[in-house]
């Protein structure tokens, strides 16, 4: 198992996934970001068995055609992705069931790093805990 992290981020609005990929960055030599536009785009991605499950799928709540709620009721459907890792993403605190956390879309980018480096330590945390979801 390799020590990086994948990330995988589902937002429709550019301007917010140009930021992450700004901060995420920073933890480049750690971490591998892919960023998707919209909820069939990342599905496909997922369901694709040549291609390996993520640490944590960052999924934007709100976007059109197919929302956040709409992408995890999907994964959660399916056996290979039901276990899969996923925080939303969202201008406001959410708690939603099934899912890990809520990373708040800052106004400030050093606002945007600290979240992201709690994310980080919260995902190195998780992969060193024996009871950890297996990564397929």
């Amino acid at each position: 198992m390799s020590d990086r992290l994948t990330v995988l981020v589902v937002d429709d609005n550019l301007a917010d996934l140009l930021l992450l990929e700004e901060v995420f960055e920073e933890h480049a030599a750690e971490v591998d970001l892919l960023t998707f536009r919209s909820g069939p785009d990342v599905l496909a991605y997922l369901r694709d068995p040549a291609c390996p499950l993520p640490d944590v799928l960052l999924l934007d709540w709100l976007m059109p055609a197919m929302n956040g709620q709409e992408v995890l009721e999907s994964l959660r459907a399916e056996p290979r992705l039901r276990g899969l890792p996923v925080m939303v993403l969202s201008g406001h605190a959410l708690d939603v069931p099934g899912t890990l956390a809520c990373l708040i879309k800052q106004a400030s980018l050093e606002g945007l790093m600290a979240s992201v480096d709690r994310m980080i330590g919260e995902l190195r945390s998780r992969r060193a805990l024996p009871s950890a979801a297996p990564r397929c």
